[in-house]
């Protein structure tokens, strides 16, 4: 049997993702929302303070972002396979859109709650 070292990307993704799973163990909630066909699924959530939001660009052939207006911050556009993610420390409510397809209503609301 032949023996095959790791190439350094293969090492940097399995160091990624023990970190990654490390951080889910360690408590930290991450909610996926999915960019596709010009919207955002699910649209609205409710999460709690400290929980993770991960957007992720499902589309083939176009890029989005997340912006939050109430905030002037946002992703950098995000094109097929990328995601961006943010933690919501605070409770409230975050509304958001895709700039660049806002005139199709891609928008999107994350409440945030204090956890019981």
């Amino acid at each position: 049997m032949a023996r095959r070292l790791l190439t350094p990307v293969a090492v940097v993704t399995a160091l990624v993702a023990l970190l990654i799973s490390g951080a889910a163990q360690a408590g930290e909630d991450v909610v996926e929302v999915e960019m596709l066909d010009y919207g955002f699924h699910p649209a609205e959530l409710e999460v709690t303070v400290g929980t993770t939001v991960r957007w992720v660009s499902a589309e083939r052939r176009t890029s989005h972002d997340v912006y939050f207006p109430d905030e002037d911050t946002g992703s950098p556009r995000l094109f097929p396979d990328e995601s961006w993610e943010r933690t919501f420390e605070e409770p409230g409510t975050y509304e958001y859109y895709c700039q660049p397809h806002e005139n199709r209503d891609m928008r999107g609301v994350i409440h945030v709650i204090e956890a019981e």
